[in-house]
């Protein structure tokens, strides 16, 4: 059976068949898949995590949950125009309450001088497929754009081995003062250990928490594409398809949001002490404010 279209110059038969591979050519476009995807898998879209950034969705997103160590995050810090959004870093010097791990103290209004732009899923996860399309922020150092996964805390869990936290970056940007083209895809948790919560970072347990990266281009100039796979058994990085790190899977099994944020970071911000940020006093120039744009995030869940 044939279908025949006009052309001012000719008729021409056009194969129905071809019609049909080619509309069922242009859906699979529109419905993207897991780079890692095999034949036969079926892999689901989470429309509850996954955004393209027509609007600025608060249904979706917790755009000012609350402040934790140096980052105080602002909704308004956040704005979506043109399919992109945009999570700004800006000065503005306020106060609230703070922990000050030097002390041992909650300081009610401790002075800090910088707010953040944040989008926190409300729905929360586990194991998938998750991909973000991220153009970095123009100021380095001093900034990181992140993209990660982190559960709420736990402590009512006691019991030795029980994981009262988790977090997984799948990327952090920026993080490194002197080169720009370092990238850190790593993992967080605080577990149970005689009886005490015991945090585990990148650094100390660089075996199972720390994957390390040099990119080969300025995250900055372009959008590129950061993913991780989550399952059961492993976590595996992806940057433009191309993995980046690996570990064994031996902690991150609670749910998570995802979350794509701007955090202050570098000499002119931060100072590292008591095994947290603190705020440093901004003096003179700060190349404050500065942005970092997402095109999309979306995420998948394999079912059987």
């Amino acid at each position: 059976m044939t279908v025949r279209a006009l052309n001012k110059k000719t008729i021409k038969p056009i194969s129905l068949s071809l019609l049909i591979a080619g509309f069922m050519g242009s859906a699979y476009a529109a419905t993207p898949m897991p780079h890692t995807a095999q034949p036969g898998e079926q892999w689901v879209l989470q429309e509850d995590r996954s955004d393209e950034f027509a609007t600025k969705d608060y249904d979706k997103w917790n755009f000012e949950p609350m402040s934790f160590g140096v980052w105080t995050w602002d909704e308004s810090n956040v704005t979506v125009e043109d399919g992109i959004m945009k999570l700004s870093a800006v000065h503005e010097e306020h106060t609230r309450k703070f922990w000050d791990g030097c002390n041992k103290q909650a300081v009610d209004d401790f002075p800090l001088y910088f707010k953040s732009g944040i989008a926190k899923s409300k729905v929360k996860g586990t194991y998938g497929y998750y991909e973000a399309k991220v153009k970095g922020a123009d100021l380095h150092p001093g900034v990181s754009p992140a993209f990660w996964l982190y559960s709420d805390f736990d402590r009512s869990l006691k019991e030795d081995g029980d994981v009262q936290y988790a977090e997984i970056d799948v990327v952090e940007l920026q993080q490194d003062n002197e080169d720009v083209t370092h990238s850190d895809h790593n993992l967080h948790n605080v577990i149970v250990e005689d009886g005490k919560p015991k945090w585990m970072r990148p650094k100390p347990f660089p075996e199972t928490n720390q994957n390390l990266h040099n990119l080969g281009f300025d995250p900055r100039e372009d959008f590129h594409i950061y993913a991780v796979n989550v399952t059961p058994d492993d976590i595996t990085w992806y940057v433009d398809g191309e993995q980046v790190g690996y570990k064994k899977n031996l902690y991150w099994h609670a749910d998570m949001s995802v979350t794509l944020s701007l955090g202050m970071r570098g000499e002119q911000f931060t100072r590292w002490d008591c095994n947290q940020f603190y705020p440093v006093d901004l003096e003179g120039e700060t190349g404050l404010p500065t942005t970092m744009e997402v095109e999309y995030v979306r995420v998948w869940v394999q079912e059987d």
